[in-house]
């Protein structure tokens, strides 16, 4: 009886644990937002972590963020005051509606039930609208906004990949508002961001969806770059910046203007009059390094990772610029050739950056490239030719000399025969 009654009691545990109820309901085509796996984050978690403000479920009710958690409610006071009661039951109601859709955005479930999760989604995307309102307006008596350290605090936290609601619920609550300004809320997005080179957004045509600020970020740097009609392949190696050059690369420095992108690069070959002095160019956009480039970067790439596997272009360039910077001499190097735009002071930390970004290889866009670059540099010609001109002719007084020395010897070689074949 005794064990009747314990394997009942089992089943009824197993029942209990499987509880339809406790069903995360998961939608693929709509999950957005993830908790960066720990094999990306382990290198460096603070680059993933709100410093200021927390937004969505991921960081919620974390004790070092709980003042902003306070000032939130402020923005709501102030929100209300420019709407009205109404709008409020319309914005809480339309959340309400919505709850599953905005859940089954996130990767995660939430442990928080329904209540308090719509009034978290309720005071972050008011506090959101609130303070893009008040940018948009110039209002300068706003902490967040007068002080630069903490708006471009506040300008980073809003793209991190965790700290993140579905763009969609931001777009229909501020629409749902009917406050009369002459903007839309991607204006108004762009308009907040655009304090900061850095975290910049892009206006987009309507055809272009975007799922969140992070989203948003990796769109605006991917918005004029013309992917490769070429299949993608794995890039197994590749010289470093120093090697290359040695070999007679050179790096030259293209301005994005227009409809140019940043990861527009290419190798090319200039051919001179004499082939001797061909150019061989490897040619990339300036990319501009800052205290806040490494954050950017890996919350794309965690971006990437996981939403993006298949098209993963700023994992691709990572990838890329990680081959030809290993050490301190190629940083130098292509900072010397304005391809590296370094703010942040030596160019030592610049190459410990690129080296520990942490990015899952994959396929990429810029196989053949590479392939050129290795057969050039695997190349004895290229390289005698390299050490000639890097030796003899590094700048106009020497190869003249050099010239001179040649024809001199060429004359005394043609003398000596002459007088040779006039003994015989």
């Amino acid at each position: 009886m005794t064990a009747a009654l314990k394997h009942e009691d089992l089943i009824q545990k197993l029942e209990n644990d499987t509880d339809e109820s406790l069903e995360f309901k998961s939608d693929p085509d709509q999950c957005c937002i993830y908790r960066v796996p720990r094999r990306i984050r382990r290198v460096n978690d603070e680059v993933f972590t709100p410093q200021l403000v927390s937004i969505g479920p991921l960081h919620y009710d974390k004790p070092d963020l709980a003042d902003m958690e306070k000032k939130k409610k402020q923005y709501v006071k102030s929100f209300l005051k420019r709407t009205g009661r109404e709008k409020i039951d319309e914005i809480l109601s339309h959340i309400k509606d919505n709850e599953e859709k905005i859940r089954t955005c996130y990767a995660e479930a939430s442990t928080l039930l329904n209540p308090e999760f719509v009034m978290m989604i309720l005071y972050d995307s008011i506090f959101i609208i609130e303070i893009f309102l008040r940018e948009h307006l110039k209002d300068r008596r706003d902490i967040l906004l007068a002080t630069v350290p903490l708006h471009h605090t506040l300008c980073t936290d809003l793209q991190l990949f965790e700290n993140q609601l579905p763009y969609f619920i931001l777009e229909e609550i501020y629409r749902l508002t009917g406050i009369h300004i002459s903007a839309t809320f991607m204006q108004l997005s762009c308009n907040f961001f655009s304090a900061f080179i850095s975290v910049e957004l892009s206006a987009l045509p309507p055809q272009w969806a975007v799922r969140h600020f992070t989203d948003w970020r990796r769109i605006t740097l991917l918005k004029h770059y013309q992917a490769s009609a070429s299949a993608k392949e794995w890039i197994d190696s590749l010289p470093c910046a120093v090697k290359l050059h040695q070999s007679g690369v050179k790096f030259k420095y293209i301005r994005t203007e227009g409809e140019q992108s940043l990861f527009d690069i290419k190798f090319e070959k200039r051919k001179q009059l004499i082939p001797f002095f061909e150019v061989h160019e490897l040619q990339i956009p300036q990319l501009l390094v800052n205290d806040g480039t490494e954050r950017l970067l890996r919350n794309i790439i965690a971006l990437e990772q996981c939403l993006y596997p298949n098209d993963s272009q700023v994992c691709n360039y990572v990838e890329l610029m990680d081959y030809l910077i290993n050490t301190e001499e190629d940083v130098d190097l292509l900072v010397g050739n304005q391809i590296i735009s370094n703010h942040m002071g030596d160019n030592a930390s610049v190459a410990k950056m690129f080296n520990k970004l942490n990015i899952l290889h994959s396929q990429s866009s810029y196989h053949n490239l590479c392939e050129q670059l290795k057969e050039h540099y695997n190349s004895p010609w290229n390289n005698i030719k390299a050490t000639l001109k890097r030796v003899y002719f590094n700048n106009l007084w020497r190869g003249t000399t050099t010239v001179a020395a040649i024809v001199l010897l060429l004359l005394t070689i043609i003398q000596t025969v002459c007088s040779i074949l006039q003994v015989v």
